[in-house]
């Protein structure tokens, strides 16, 4: 059966990750041409391997999402080798750590804001314009309920997830009518080998699959989900 999303373009940012490689899973069961992005070229690698697709419909690049010659070279790269970008999900990004604001350093703000937020602001400015004059495109980026529900020594994790939003929110705006929506989901804690080590007294029942992400990532890219511009959408699981 066919499937609207067959033929698309889809650029995962991140998608080496938990969440980033359920998203490749997640369109690997469509007909959609698959950009996987990463930092390691061995993660990379066994990603595309596992996901099983025919060589012409996936494309694996290695990037540095918070540095914009390479998000550049990337997008440069996934339309020199496909044609352009449809789809921009971005799962870049992740919790470094924290303490109170007092205690914070410069260092460790500077970095949950480049991690999360200058990722999404140049891998969004890269796709924009090719989509746009496509007159069609879907980006997804990934918040956090921490972003809207904030917690003690999370404040540079937070802002830099609320940042995430209100750029999508901005975007949203500025694509209105344009045929290109963007939404961003927040999931609260995602359960992966990660978060169950850091969290061994807490109840992984309550968090939130990656696959149930990534398939409400799918819905926000269909053609129903053309309706949607500028949501957060909430998956937060029973947290």
């Amino acid at each position: 059966m066919a499937d609207e999303l067959d033929g698309k373009i889809v650029l995962i940012g991140g998608a080496t990750g938990a969440l980033g490689s359920a998203m490749a899973r997640e369109f690997a069961r469509t007909e959609a041409w698959l950009a996987l992005t990463g930092r390691s070229e061995q993660k990379l690698a066994r990603l595309v391997e596992e996901i099983g697709l025919p060589d012409e419909r996936v494309f694996g690049a290695t990037v540095d999402a918070a540095d914009p010659e390479s998000v550049e070279a990337l997008v440069e790269a996934v339309v020199a080798h496909f044609g352009g970008v449809d789809v921009l999900l971005n799962t870049v990004g992740g919790w470094g750590g924290g303490k109170p604001v007092g205690e914070t350093d410069v260092e460790q703000w500077e970095r949950m804001l480049t991690l999360n937020l200058r990722s999404a602001f140049l891998l969004s400015r890269a796709v924009l314009p090719g989509m746009l004059k496509n007159g069609w495109g879907r980006i997804v980026h990934v918040s956090s309920k921490s972003a809207v529900a904030p917690r003690a020594k999370q404040a540079g994790y937070g802002v830099s997830k609320m940042g995430v939003i209100t750029l999508t929110e901005t975007i949203a705006v500025e694509v209105k009518g344009s045929g290109v929506t963007a939404n961003v989901v927040l999931p609260s804690i995602i359960d992966t080998p990660a978060n169950r080590k850091a969290m061994p007294e807490a109840d992984p029942r309550k968090w939130v699959e990656p696959a149930h992400i990534a398939a409400t990532m799918r819905f926000l890219c269909s053609e129903a989900g053309g309706s949607i511009n500028g949501a957060r959408v909430p998956v937060y699981g029973a947290v």
